[in-house]
Formats: C-alpha cells, sequence, structure tokens
C-alpha cells in the first residue's frame, strides 16, 4: 500500500483553504505548499490579514466574505478540494452579534455554492471536540460515536455546521473534530493568564500539535474518497493526554513563573478529555510531535518577550 507522502508526487492538486490567514489556516496553507499542492487562502480583508499576506508571498490570498458567496463561487471552480476553517473562536463567539451568521450561515452558504457547482469536490470541515460537551464523567478514552452535546455557541455552531453537512448534497465530504491546538504565536497575556485558570486543575486533556493538525487537514483533503462521508477525532494520541496542569507547569517553566496555585482554578469541567483517534492516524497520518516538542517551539517563537517574562519572574506571583 501507498503512503499519502508517495502518492503526493504524483498529483498537483489545488485547495481552497477558508481562514487560510489565521493561525490554524496558515499551517494549513504552509503544509500544503510542503506536500507539492497549491493552496488559496481565503480571507476577510484587515490589517491584519493584508499584513499576513504581505508577509507570505508563497501563499496564493484572495480576499472576501464567507458570508456572501459572491466573493468565492469563482474560487469553486478552481480548485480539487476545500478545506473550510473560517469561523469566530473563542471568547469572541460567545457575544459577537455575527457570530451565527459568520459561521453558521456561512458555513451553509459555502455548502450550497459547492453543492451548486461541483458537489464532488472533497470538503474538509474544521469542527472541534467540544461538540462532545463535558465528558468527564465518562471512561476514556472518548470515540467520536459518542452523543454529541454542545454547550455553548462555538460548540453549537459547529454541531449545527456538522448536521448542515451530513444533510447536504456533498457527494465528498470529511468532517475533523480538532483537539486542545494551541497557536505557537500564544500570549501569556494578563487575560489569557486568568483565562487559564477557567479549566479545572485535573481536567483531562488530549494536547495535537498544529504542525499536526496542519498534516491531518493536508492529508485529508489530497485524498479523495478516503474516510468519505466520515468524522473523525484529531487528536496527539496517548502520548499527547495529560491533565492541565500539566501543561500549565510546563509553559511556565519555560518563563521561571512560579508554580500556579490549585485553588486558582475553576472547578467547572470543561469541554476536554482523552479520545481514541486510531483510525484518524490509520488514514491521514499525521501524529509526529508531542507536548515537549510543542514547548521547543513555542519557546524559539517567544523570542525576546521570553527574556522579558523572566526577568519579572520574581514578582510575577503577584499578578497570576
Amino acid at each position: 500500500m501507498f503512503k499519502i507522502s508517495e502518492i503526493n508526487r504524483w498529483f498537483n492538486l489545488k485547495v481552497l483553504v477558508t481562514g487560510g490567514l489565521g493561525s490554524l489556516g496558515k499551517h494549513v496553507c504552509e503544509a500544503i505548499i510542503k506536500s507539492n499542492h497549491e493552496p488559496i487562502a481565503f480571507d476577510l480583508l484587515n490589517k491584519i490579514t493584508k499584513k499576513l499576506a504581505n508577509e507570505t508571498p508563497e501563499i496564493q490570498v484572495k480576499f472576501g466574505n464567507i458570508t456572501q458567496p459572491e466573493t468565492y463561487r469563482d474560487l469553486i471552480h478552481e480548485v480539487d478540494a476545500i478545506i473550510h476553517m473560517a469561523f469566530i473562536l473563542p471568547p469572541v463567539s460567545e457575544t459577537h452579534p455575527k457570530a451565527y451568521e459568520i459561521n453558521v450561515e456561512g458555513t451553509k452558504n459555502l455548502i450550497k455554492a459547492v453543492e451548486e457547482i461541483n458537489p464532488r469536490i472533497r470538503f474538509i470541515f474544521a469542527s472541534s471536540i467540544t461538540v462532545f460537551g463535558p465528558t468527564m464523567w465518562s471512561e476514556p478514552p472518548i470515540t467520536v460515536e459518542k452523543p454529541i452535546n454542545p454547550t455553548d455557541n462555538y460548540s453549537t455552531h459547529k454541531a449545527l455546521c456538522e448536521i448542515a453537512i451530513q444533510e447536504s448534497k456533498l457527494e465528498d465530504w470529511v468532517i475533523l473534530r480538532i483537539a486542545e491546538a494551541m497557536y505557537l504565536n500564544f500570549s501569556l497575556s494578563p487575560e489569557n493568564l486568568n483565562r487559564m485558570y477557567e479549566i479545572p486543575y485535573d481536567q483531562r486533556v488530549e494536547f495535537i500539535h498544529p504542525h499536526d493538525v496542519a498534516t491531518a487537514f493536508t492529508n485529508a483533503a489530497i485524498s479523495p474518497n478516503k474516510g468519505s462521508k466520515e468524522i473523525f477525532i484529531i487528536g496527539g494520541g496517548e502520548s499527547c493526554q495529560m491533565y492541565f496542569h500539566e501543561q500549565v507547569e510546563k509553559i511556565f517553566t519555560i518563563f521561571n513563573l512560579p508554580k500556579p496555585e490549585k485553588e486558582k482554578f475553576s472547578t467547572k469541567v470543561f469541554n476536554t478529555d482523552w479520545y481514541d483517534t486510531t483510525r484518524a492516524q490509520e488514514l491521514f497520518e499525521f501524529q509526529s510531535k508531542d507536548f515537549n516538542d510543542y514547548l521547543v517551539d513555542f519557546e524559539e517563537n517567544a523570542g525576546r518577550v521570553k527574556d522579558i517574562i523572566r526577568f519579572f519572574a520574581p514578582v510575577a506571583k503577584y499578578f497570576i
């Protein structure tokens, strides 16, 4: 049996990536290029995306609006696959007045356009393990067969999009539910530090390196009919399963920050857990890094910020 990496040499595919200049979308576009295929990053035009587009000339960028099909219909004619990642994320998704319009209606508009133009296009949707809701009372690992139970705007919107895809006339779709994929440019701002404490100290979490997420989506997009009309969990595997406080402590160690106090963490269960990713890994061959690899990449990406935080570490305990 040929591996995906071997088959890749035989074809050159165009892949439309909505949200292609986002934190994960950019990694996906880079992975597509690395696999000798051609990404088209579709994103909303603003100061940030304009700057990112100028910084990444190797990525073809098209600006538009996911809620306005006329801004992307022509692109559907050009591509062999679509990776749909454009979505308003937490915490903004919980208060943004247009979150539903962008997340759900935007996805439905995209589905309708693909149905009309070419329903045979490979369609990959970036969903989330948060659609399962709290599962800490269940015996891990959580499997894809577990019923969903969304609990907030974000997870509800993801669930509604999953349903829309399953009920559509798309002929070759795949839904990938992403586990905890921390960004390499994650900011240790006071706001983000405080958000860390919203997750329980002993919450089960399964991490996946953003590069592995990108590999999973790339391999899914360039493998027509593989896993077609199925849902998969995209996590790092057993080596990436830990308790939340272990993650926080390892990140804090990079900056010489004091070990966080258990009492500061929330006791309200969070929508994360440990997962069975066996079939996803068999098909899409993406698991290559663990949390320690992430720490190395994160520290390198932190640059001078790391030195500044380390300088103030002795007094940081009064603020975190």
